[in-house]
């Protein structure tokens, strides 16, 4: 069945050193359908931008790569994102970008970002379990793009929607690109709105949010839970299949394994 899988890892660590990007890519250099082909930065992956890579050593060069940015009469140091793109079959594309702080001050966090084919064969679980165990992420999400996910499509104009409604379609398009933490600006007073969108057939709660995890009631409702570290693994269902093979069945699933959590904790309290 045809479907693109997302992956976002969101995290506060530093993932500057090759060790730690020898431990990401080497990720996707195991499975041999994930392998990439090219590589950028700077840029995403196109036929015009990027290089051919064969080995994952070929990719130590660029990982992390420094560069000088000029604006207002100065220049300043910049790390930047690394990008992968395949063509064959699984087709892929993912990056890493990297914690950083702006010059006010303001920290903004890594992360990895990976978009594939869904092939059946491949071990989506071990692969996000990987990159969550090599990343320490705070938050991080495993989903299949499937046409049923998404808000309820109702008559009203998007200029009249009110401050709840604005934060729940804000949040599904967030969610719908990938990620499980957002921040963003809404209402008529522009308030920062911040926290986790919805559940994904795996999310990682980690740091502040492993708090939020009651491992002894998800476990007996039912749901695969794992504590690894300092964070959580949660699953909706034991296989990807099940979402995609039965959406309103997972869509029921997903409603009760939000219950289990704290009420208002997801910005996305409903389901299509």
């Amino acid at each position: 069945m045809k479907s693109d899988f997302l992956i976002t890892v969101q995290t506060r660590n530093d993932l500057i050193p090759w060790v730690m990007g020898e431990k990401i890519l080497s990720v996707l250099f195991s499975e041999r359908k994930l392998i990439p082909e090219r590589i950028a930065t700077f840029g995403e992956v196109t036929k015009s931008h990027g290089v051919n890579i064969v080995g994952i050593e070929d990719c130590r060069e660029l990982w992390a790569s420094k560069a000088i940015m000029r604006a207002g009469g100065s220049q300043y140091e910049v790390i930047e994102d690394f990008h992968w793109k395949r063509d064959k079959i699984a087709k892929s594309q993912g990056a890493v970008t990297f914690a950083s702080t702006s010059a006010k001050g303001v920290k903004r966090p890594g992360s990895i970002f990976f978009q594939s084919q869904y092939r059946r064969e491949i071990d989506w679980i071990q692969l996000f379990r990987a990159w969550c165990e090599a990343a320490s992420p705070f938050a991080a999400v495993l989903h299949p793009f499937i046409a049923e996910d998404g808000p309820r499509k109702g008559n009203t104009d998007i200029r009249e929607y009110n401050h709840k409604e604005e934060i729940s379609q804000q949040a599904w398009s967030r969610f719908l690109s990938g990620e499980f933490h957002c921040e963003f600006r809404a209402g008529e007073t522009n308030s920062l709105v911040s926290g986790l969108t919805n559940l994904g057939w795996a999310s990682w709660f980690g740091e502040e949010y492993a708090k939020e995890v009651n491992q002894q009631a998800i476990s007996s409702a039912g749901f695969p839970v794992l504590k690894i570290g300092c964070g959580y693994l949660v699953q909706l269902t034991s296989h990807p299949n099940d979402v995609i093979g039965d959406y309103p069945a997972f869509s029921r699933l997903r409603a009760h394994l939000k219950s289990l959590f704290r009420p208002g904790l997801f910005l996305i309290d409903d389901e299509p």
